[in-house]
């Protein structure tokens, strides 16, 4: 995929938006919505020069591996914690979801970029 391509797949980061049609609806379904901001990590991957892969692009993203995986961790620890402790909110759990998935993919990316501009 070329480098515009993942400028245009950024903008479906918007679609996050749709998440709010929870307070309108009231369906916990609706909260998934707020998932899709993973995609505005295209903006950041879209941004690196990378032509051809070095050793040193990949030991960055080793590093911006082990970074997230620690951070999923923390993530996923809250995440349980809340859940066990709000039991009967669905909401909470669903939002959480999908607070945490599109965290940890922007979080890989900025990484990434931050190591990469080094």
């Amino acid at each position: 995929m070329s480098k515009s391509a993942y400028k245009y797949i950024g903008f479906l980061g918007f679609l996050g938006f749709i998440g709010f049609r929870y307070f309108q609806t009231g369906e916990p379904a609706a909260l998934c919505g707020f998932a899709s901001f993973a995609f505005f990590a295209y903006f950041w991957v879209s941004r690196l020069s990378v032509n051809i892969p070095d050793e040193r692009y990949w030991e960055n993203v080793q590093k911006a591996k082990a970074f997230v995986g620690n951070l999923a961790w923390i993530e996923i620890t809250i995440l349980f914690v809340i859940s066990v402790l709000f039991a009967g909110v669905q909401e909470i759990l669903v939002f959480g979801i999908a607070v945490v998935f599109a965290s940890l993919i922007l979080g890989y990316a900025i990484k990434l970029y931050q190591l990469e501009e080094k």
